[in-house]
């Protein structure tokens, strides 16, 4: 069996090559472009549609070894295929072959026939390592055209009766599926600036789409409106008076998804592979083990074992940690000595991409554009980043997120102190994370950064919940005021246990009075002044 390790990304030690890490690796698999799963690593193994996407979301130098689909090919001496993931354009599984065995990593993937995305392709394989963002029995959607239908339905009504129709999905993916489901329906789409920017990437390589409009407010009568979640929230869709938004997404299926996502209509049509799926994909690779992902990681893992599957989740919820690879029987299981080994991320959308539990954070949304910003080198790209972002927030967010990006909870004339030093959130992460102090500490003295350390104990371990800007600004506030360490320590506690691991470390960033994402003096007043078209004079 080919050995795998997993520390916020899966790492193969025998290849010396990482599979879609979180962090920037000497040589790694990217497996598609979406912002969750892409850094600024040195060199990477990517098939030619994600290479051109990346290009335009994550600009850089990195030496890139380019593998068309289904073509057996050697880098670094390493015997690979990429397959098509079916996830969104250009997405690949990962296929290795060794003495040792084999092995297909997935990536994020579906099964279902995209209408932008090429056909999902397989190989039989000793390991297979695969993502299970819809890994529970309730999490099975309708067919696609029944979907799509309802989508047709929810626009022409409303544009008979005079109203807009807005469709929220991501930028890249999503956005095209739905513009590839109106082709027929003899609608008028309109695309936002970032979806356009995507969709004529997809063009580039010969992908025919239905006329549409580019993003013009002023001519917005009688148009379906296509734009990414955070969207809804700007000024410009809010003061929309006569609109009804829909929100295209998986987990749509969940009943009380308009609610969640506060708009008024939710249609389940996701890039995923639902459970029904995620069974019938290990049925069609037939591997020797299976290694779990993302999402309900755990739950799944032992849904396969009781079929007769071993399966193990590369996570911590299953309070096990998994040596794989030492053994003849392939996986040895030992108790951790205090918890677990380290699961996988949160992933994003306000990320970006997606959000396990099903709503937008606007403080996630933040922290996303954060990375992206920490990941690119470029000051141009910064700040085109980071206009982006300014561009469609509300006065009040924006009020909030300039101060925030200065790295500190208040404005610089405020004079208010927070006095929650290492100690106190030191404290709140232990009581949070309910890992031992000897495991704390290793985590902490092996990062040199309290926020890089927080976000580590934290993984797996929160049960996260939409957490807005004024909402972080009324912890800070509430942390001002307490007295006292106790007071401090359990306000800050309450909340960890409340944010996604990515969250959490933008809020002890915050915390310490320092971003470190590169933005230097100047950058985000000429963002601003982008943003809004205005003079930084």
């Amino acid at each position: 069996m080919i050995s795998v390790q997993y520390e916020r990304g899966v790492y193969l030690p025998n290849e010396d090559i990482w599979l879609d890490p979180w962090d920037a690796k000497p040589f790694a698999f990217v497996s598609h472009a979406h912002s969750d799963h892409i850094a600024p690593h040195d060199e990477i193994v990517v098939s030619e549609r994600t290479s051109r996407l990346m290009q335009a979301r994550l600009p850089g130098e990195r030496h890139e070894h380019v593998l068309a689909f289904g073509k057996r090919s050697t880098v670094r001496g390493l015997d690979l295929t990429l397959l098509p993931a079916g996830h969104i354009f250009g997405s690949a599984q990962f296929f290795l072959q060794t003495e040792a065995g084999s092995l297909l990593y997935t990536g994020d993937f579906k099964l279902r026939p995209g209408r932008s995305a090429e056909a999902t392709e397989w190989r039989q394989a000793d390991t297979l390592i695969m993502e299970t963002t819809y890994g529970l029995p309730r999490y099975r959607l309708p067919p696609t055209d029944l979907v799509v239908q309802q989508i047709v339905a929810f626009c022409r009504e409303a544009l008979e009766e005079g109203v807009t129709p807005v469709l929220l999905g991501y930028s890249l993916g999503k956005a095209q599926e739905i513009l590839c489901s109106l082709a027929e329906a003899d609608l008028q789409p309109m695309l936002h600036a970032s979806v356009y920017r995507m969709t004529r990437i997809y063009e580039q390589f010969g992908q025919a789409f239905c006329r549409y409009d580019r993003w013009d407010p002023k001519a917005f009568a009688g148009k379906v409106l296509i734009c990414p979640p955070s969207v809804v929230r700007s000024k410009i869709i809010r003061g929309l008076k006569n609109k009804r938004v829909a929100m295209i997404s998986g987990w749509a299926v969940e009943p009380n998804a308009i609610y969640r996502y506060h708009v008024d209509a939710a249609f389940p049509l996701s890039d995923h592979a639902d459970y029904d799926d995620l069974l019938r994909y290990v049925e069609l690779v037939q591997p020797k083990r299976v290694l779990t992902l993302h999402g309900f990681a755990a739950e799944f893992a032992r849904d396969l074992r009781d079929r007769g599957v071993e399966a193990w989740a590369l996570s911590a919820q299953n309070q096990l940690e998994l040596t794989l690879g030492s053994t003849p029987g392939g996986a040895r299981l030992r108790r951790a000595e205090e918890s677990a080994s380290s699961p996988e991320r949160d992933p994003p959308p306000g990320s970006t991409e997606s959000r396990p539990t099903g709503s937008f954070s606007e403080f996630g949304a933040f922290a996303a554009v954060g990375e992206q910003i920490a990941a690119t080198p470029a000051k141009l790209e910064k700040i085109r980043i980071l206009s982006d972002y300014l561009r469609n927030l509300e006065p009040e967010q924006l009020r909030i997120a300039s101060t925030f990006l200065t790295g500190k909870p208040f404005a610089q004339t405020d004079q208010r102190t927070l006095q929650t030093g290492w100690a106190i959130i030191y404290r709140a992460l232990l009581a949070a994370s309910r890992r031992g102090n000897a495991e704390l500490r290793q985590i902490s003295s092996s990062h040199g950064d309290a926020s890089k350390a927080a976000r580590e104990v934290l993984e797996g371990r929160t049960l996260s919940e939409p957490f807005s800007l004024g909402e972080a600004l009324i912890l800070f506030e509430a942390l001002h005021k307490a007295r006292g360490p106790v007071a401090k320590t359990e306000l800050l506690q309450a909340r960890l246990q409340k944010l996604s691991p990515l969250e959490a470390q933008y809020v002890v960033k915050i915390l310490t009075g320092d971003l470190r994402i590169g933005l230097r003096e100047g950058l985000v007043e000429e963002a601003i002044a982008r943003a809004f078209e205005a003079s930084l004079d």
